[in-house]
């Protein structure tokens, strides 16, 4: 008789507080890190836009930022609308789209900064292995969900879940993405451990992982470099091979407690590279100091929360294991980015969710938070607590009525 696998999702907690606070979590949390981001991006792509073309507007690289911002609501809000069996049915096919996508990158991809990861469609960039993330994460909601008794087994954990996260895995890998592979990584992890695979099995795949960090840091040129240079910072040119993780220090902490103000970075006009995606957080805190950079960690903690009242409350398995793998992608990716800046990793390249610029990575993003909207709008409880709450709308009526009666 096969031994049944140590199911993290079996029973749900015993529902506690509002039913709706995930809901609210989830909007006060993207709220908050859209605006700063928002914020940032005008303030660190407008000398951009000066230097490349200098009668060019300012605002060029921030509107087209504030265009995926929209593109990315809109996805949000019909995300958030749509049913669990609606998303279930999208998996498979979000997920191989995104093969399709990664397949073409190396085609006929664009390589930037050593990676080829980018399509220039229309026009525009857009980077297949943001939706691959999403693909991925509703994907193993699904098959894992199903199959979640087999996690026993080795033949139980790679098919179908294992083959899909691979192939995605290998191609991100043969564009050079080392940073993005990591995160999918980690969505790959989070979706796992909700589902309950054994122990001992992550023990192999960290191992797997391990030996894959160090294959590609010998295939790349400046890979092993950035891991000299966060070994022994003190030995490297501020100017030449550790410009970004020396920057980004002196950029916290010319910040203070308050900031040096609302656009009064001094590092984002040269001396700090990629100020406004992988080291945005660098200037939150020189901007904005210690309470802006704290306020992004709560928004963060926010989303955190959110997504383990979904893991812990919710009695569908596939919503709890793709909230799962959802989580692990944003807060895991958050975390990686501000360890880079905090000088805790070396260089990954790896943005900071729904802040940085870079449309392929807001939209995604954004309509990831429409899943997990979804999903809190089915937590046991929610449906009749949003009935019985009248809308903004009618309250806002409510109140004008009485006033003009009074």
């Amino acid at each position: 008789m096969t031994a049944t696998a140590p199911r993290r999702t079996s029973t749900p907690a015993e529902p506690s507080g509002s039913p709706v606070t995930t809901y609210y979590l989830l909007i006060a949390g993207t709220s908050i890190l859209v605006l700063v981001g928002l914020a940032l991006v005008l303030s660190t792509t407008s000398n951009y836009a000066l230097r490349a073309d200098s009668g060019a507007s300012p605002y060029r690289l921030f509107l087209t930022q504030a265009v995926a911002l929209v593109i990315g609501l809109v996805g949000l809000v019909v995300g958030s609308h749509l049913s669990l069996a609606w998303w279930k049915k999208l998996a498979p096919f979000i997920l191989g789209a995104s093969y399709v996508l990664l397949v073409a990158v190396l085609l006929v991809g664009k390589d930037v900064g050593g990676n080829k990861n980018w399509l220039i469609i229309g026009g525009m960039s857009f980077q297949p292995s943001e939706l691959a993330k999403l693909g991925l994460a509703l994907f193993l909601g699904v098959v894992l969900a199903t199959f979640r008794r087999e996690l026993t087994t080795l033949k139980g954990i790679i098919v179908p879940g294992g083959i899909a996260a691979g192939l995605v895995l290998v191609l991100v890998l043969a564009g050079g993405d080392l940073g993005t592979a990591l995160v999918i990584c980690l969505l790959v992890g989070g979706a796992y451990w909700v589902a309950g695979m054994p122990l001992r099995y992550f023990a192999i795949l960290a191992a797997a992982g391990v030996g894959m960090v160090l294959y590609m840091l010998e295939q790349g040129t400046t890979r092993g470099s950035r891991i000299d240079v966060w070994l022994n910072p003190e030995n490297c040119d501020p100017q030449g091979s550790c410009m970004q993780a020396i920057h980004g220090l002196w950029a916290l902490a010319s910040g203070g407690l308050w900031g040096l103000g609302p656009g009064m970075s001094r590092e984002k006009w040269a001396g700090l590279p990629a100020a406004d995606n992988d080291f945005i957080f660098a200037v939150i805190g020189e901007e904005f100091g210690l309470i802006g950079t704290g306020l992004v960690l709560v928004a963060f903690g926010m989303i955190a929360v959110a997504i383990n009242r979904l893991v812990r409350r919710h009695r569908d398995p596939f919503v709890q294991i793709a909230a799962g793998a959802i989580g692990a992608w944003l807060v895991g990716q958050a975390l990686i980015n501000i360890a880079v800046v905090i000088g805790l990793l070396p260089v990954t390249g790896v943005p900071l969710p729904l802040v940085s610029s870079g449309g392929s990575s807001l939209i995604v993003s954004l309509v990831a938070v429409g899943v997990l909207l979804a999903f809190a709008r089915h937590e046991p409880g929610a449906q009749e607590a949003f009935a019985a709450r009248p809308s903004v709308i009618k309250r806002s009526i409510a109140v004008v009525s009485r006033g003009r009666r009074g």
